[in-house]
């Protein structure tokens, strides 16, 4: 087990402000791919980008992208919401399942 007694914490964080100027610019249903510098990775850049995002009232949908760039589309703020019965849901999951068991099976 760890010597939490010896542990170093501290409360420093990422300045985003440079993302935040660029999200500023950005409106909802673009599609951004952005390249990376040296050193940087994608799970480093996203983080960002979604924190510096929700600080700013955005969402952020991350999308396919090559190995030396990220790209995401500026998603609607709100969450889509789903009102469905608790019966139709689990209808909704069975036929999805059987769908992809059906694809993972060779056809014949």
């Amino acid at each position: 087990m760890p010597n939490f007694a010896r542990a170093e914490i501290s409360t420093t964080s990422e300045d985003l402000s440079g993302y935040k100027n660029f999200l500023r610019k950005l409106t909802v249903g673009q599609v951004v791919t952005l390249p990376l510098e040296e050193g940087e990775t994608t799970r480093k850049v996203m983080r960002a980008l979604n924190s510096a995002a929700e600080q700013s009232g955005m969402r952020l949908a991350r999308l396919e992208s090559p190995p030396n760039a990220v790209r995401f589309k500026v998603a609607s703020p709100e969450k889509r919401m789903v009102n469905i019965s608790p019966e139709a849901s689990r209808a909704r999951s069975e036929k999805a399942r059987a769908t992809r068991a059906a694809k993972v099976q060779p056809a014949s």
